[in-house]
């Protein structure tokens, strides 16, 4: 098997195994067709020609504590049903886990059991919410936003960035890909209140509901005013509902009856540590000096802190104070927990350790299609 990232000639091959793999029609040969992104991770046979797996890799800035990490998130991974189950695409991620430049990999599993296989553990959570306007009654109605119809793309750009710069693991947006630019052909629209807060949202009139996609605010007065604009809706349908919200949301304290609304609980996506090291370095420690060894997988690191000032020295020696899987170090370092006794492959060696004051729970959030 020879692993390698395709180039302009091995489109069709792409086509070939994107649309054996998801079930849809492609016209192989169109020269319209290119491939779906500037990296694509292929699983060729020894003659390398004929394609059995590929996935897309998508470059992104990824925030972490008010910094940023290169994060590799992967998308469009497919399969030729022939091929599956003969390490083709545990391959292609092998490969993925040997390019050095990356500090963690995202992506949205359609199996978590599947993914954690390959060292991607949860990485938080999201909720929906489904709310009949009669319960958003004590959110004062008003008209303060205007529709985006694909201009000034900076100041949604500029909302967003704000607002999700509020959660850990959160991409940066450079583009404005994912508003609705195109509101009367997509009948999805992209409202911007105030220059503070943005709903992005289509309408199911069958269902009398509209649906949120995404909900972006810079402050909680920015929060009630696009939640109060999205109740001019009710004059024409009775629900609304909430498609991705961070987990603590401060939403829901202000809906008048949650038992006549449906709030579900899923989790936000999968992220893998890739660089331990880089972790440790770009951490926000805690203002009083400290410091600490861990062994992550086979790498021992030495943690002191101060203030802004960090130090991470690693080997194989030395005798750590706390133990971590890759799982358990993907959910400590990038996510947080509120209790590591309930953290499977996680063992404390020294319970006097500094470790868990240093890295306390995180929220993280995220929605960026890829």
């Amino acid at each position: 098997m020879i692993i390698r990232y395709l180039t302009p000639n091995d489109v069709p091959q792409h086509d070939k195994v994107t649309s054996q793999a998801f079930v849809y029609s492609c016209g192989i040969g169109d020269p319209a067709s290119v491939l779906p992104c500037e990296k694509v991770l292929g699983a060729f046979d020894d003659d390398n020609k004929t394609l059995f797996a590929d996935l897309e890799l998508h470059e992104k800035a990824c925030r972490y504590d008010g910094g940023l990490l290169k994060c590799a998130a992967v998308g469009g991974v497919a399969a030729k049903p022939e091929h599956r189950g003969k390490g083709a695409v545990k391959a292609l991620f092998e490969r993925l886990f040997r390019e050095a430049e990356y500090d963690i990999s995202i992506l949205y599993p359609f199996s978590e059991p599947y993914y954690r296989k390959l060292g991607y553990e949860r990485a938080g959570y999201t909720l929906s919410a489904e709310i009949p306007f009669s319960e958003l009654s004590e959110i004062k109605r008003n008209s303060g936003a205007v529709l985006y119809e694909g201009e000034n793309a900076e100041a949604l750009l500029s909302i967003y960035n704000r607002s999700a710069g509020a959660y850990n693991l959160s991409f940066v947006r450079d583009t404005a890909e994912a508003f609705s630019g195109s509101p009367y052909l997509s009948q999805t629209y992209t409202y911007v209140w105030q220059d503070r807060a943005i709903a992005t949202l289509s309408v199911d009139r069958d269902k009398s509901t509209v649906f949120v996609k995404e909900l972006w605010y810079d402050s909680p007065e920015a929060m009630l005013g696009i939640s109060g604009f999205l109740r001019n809706f009710e004059a024409n349908q009775t629900k609304v509902c909430f498609e991705s919200l961070p987990a603590n949301t401060p939403l829901l304290r202000y809906v008048r009856d949650l038992k006549r609304c449906a709030v579900a609980l899923h989790g936000v996506g999968a992220v893998r540590l890739m660089n331990a090291a880089n972790i440790l370095r770009a951490h926000r420690y805690p203002a009083a000096p400290g410091a600490f060894t861990v062994r992550i997988e086979n790498d021992v690191y030495r943690v002191s802190y101060s203030g802004r000032e960090v130090e991470v020295a690693s080997g194989g020696e030395g005798d750590p104070e706390v133990i971590l899987s890759l799982h358990a170090a993907s959910q400590i370092l990038l996510t947080g927990v509120s209790d590591p006794a309930f953290v499977p492959g996680l063992e404390i060696i020294d319970p006097r350790t500094a470790f868990f004051e240093a890295f306390p729970p995180k929220t993280s959030f995220f929605t960026d299609p890829f």
